[in-house]
């Protein structure tokens, strides 16, 4: 133990060297922080996403993480433009070196033309963005690995101000650490929102965070747009194709619940999914008995998460007894990392693919953006 305090002594050291060194170059950026810590900005209306509130105040923004279990406040951080606050909820803003420690925030600062300020990631196995591997392979971002063993000397060295992780867990590893050494690190619930808009709608938590909120709030508006308008084309369609969605697990068959944001997405595109009466927002698990029994004339299955039909006959014989089993599977498997880091970011994409897939009247000649079929 005696041994800890030396080592933590010298990376406090470290940090104050780092924050010594001022992140705003030139006068017009350091006038321009100036006044905005005098001003209350413009409030950032939330539609859809249930699990952040976001309030002006001067110098800034009021966030508050609620629970996603309880929905209730869980943490209320100051994001402010007045680097003479502190504080361990405080952050300040525009923040310029971010450990995206969950994929789809590195797909949001992607869509944001951002990906300069990621200063590190979890891990590169799981990237997709061919310029974070470029800026990876130029040693100008770290891989930090899983979150709940982070190494802390390394995101001190990489000049990390803030990490933003996927909140799978209660607390984050090294947290109360990483505040001393100034570094404050923030979950994203965007994965528990369950309206494939309100996932999309964490692009202005992370538009506040880095300067963009005039981006981020018109690029979410254009995804809004897109949705909807896309609803609105097949409103009238009388083809309601029956969906499956998931897959056998042991004796079990694991499908997304009928209040989840895959339920609705299957809503949106015009088809019946199977369980849609299901309560919850999570998973539904299933005896493969009744899945066979309800799903012998259903037309289209939905992520199974394997690669090819061969595949699933090994994992369960029983599949070949579903009714889209023979030329109406689909998933992202060939592109996993894409629909990992990207999905949440175009909800538009993911409906415009459902519709050509349950519609294929529709638009016959129309590419899709995440799905393939199996063969």
């Amino acid at each position: 133990m005696k041994l800890m305090f030396p080592f933590l002594a010298m990376l406090i050291l470290l940090a104050s060297c780092q924050e010594s060194k001022p992140d705003l170059q030139n006068e017009k950026e350091q006038k321009e922080l100036a006044a905005k810590a005098d001003e209350v900005p413009q409030e950032i209306k939330i539609e859809f996403a249930e699990n952040f509130h976001v309030n002006s105040i001067k110098g800034g923004y009021e966030l508050e993480l609620l629970d996603p279990n309880s929905h209730e406040v869980e943490s209320t951080y100051e994001l402010t433009y007045d680097h003479s606050k502190s504080g361990d909820k405080v952050i300040h803003l525009p923040v310029e070196n971010i450990a995206a420690l969950s994929q789809t925030s590195v797909g949001m600062l992607s869509k944001l033309n951002s990906l300069d300020v990621i200063t590190g990631i979890s891990k590169m196995d799981y990237v997709h963005s061919p310029e974070l591997k470029k800026r990876f392979k130029a040693k100008k971002i770290s891989e930090f690995g899983d979150e709940s063993n982070v190494p802390i000397e390394k995101i001190v060295q990489s000049k990390t101000k803030l990490i933003i992780y996927s909140g799978f867990g209660s607390e984050f590893e090294g947290e109360d650490k990483l505040r001393k050494l100034g570094i404050q690190n923030i979950p994203n619930y965007e994965w528990r929102e369950t309206h494939p808009l309100g996932r999309a709608e964490w692009v202005k938590f992370l538009g506040i965070l880095i300067n963009k909120s005039d981006e981020a709030t018109t690029l979410f508006n254009d995804i809004k747009s897109n949705y909807e308008d896309l609803r609105w084309k097949i409103r009238n369609l009388e083809d309601h194709p029956q969906v499956i969605s998931g897959n056998f697990y042991s004796d079990q068959w694991t499908a997304p619940s009928g209040e989840s944001y895959m339920a609705i997405l299957f809503q949106d595109a015009g088809a019946n999914y199977a369980y849609r009466s299901s309560k919850g927002t999570g998973s539904v698990f299933l005896p493969i008995e009744k899945v066979v029994a309800d799903n012998r004339t259903s037309e289209y299955w939905i992520n199974p998460g394997v690669p090819s039909k061969g595949v699933l006959s090994e994992m369960n014989p029983k599949s070949k007894f579903l009714g889209a089993y023979k030329n109406g599977i689909y998933c992202y498997s060939h592109e996993m990392n894409k629909f990992w880091e990207m999905s949440a970011i175009e909800p538009d994409f993911l409906l415009e693919d459902f519709i050509h897939i349950f519609h294929p009247e529709f638009e016959p000649n129309a590419k899709l953006h995440y799905y393939k079929a199996l063969k």
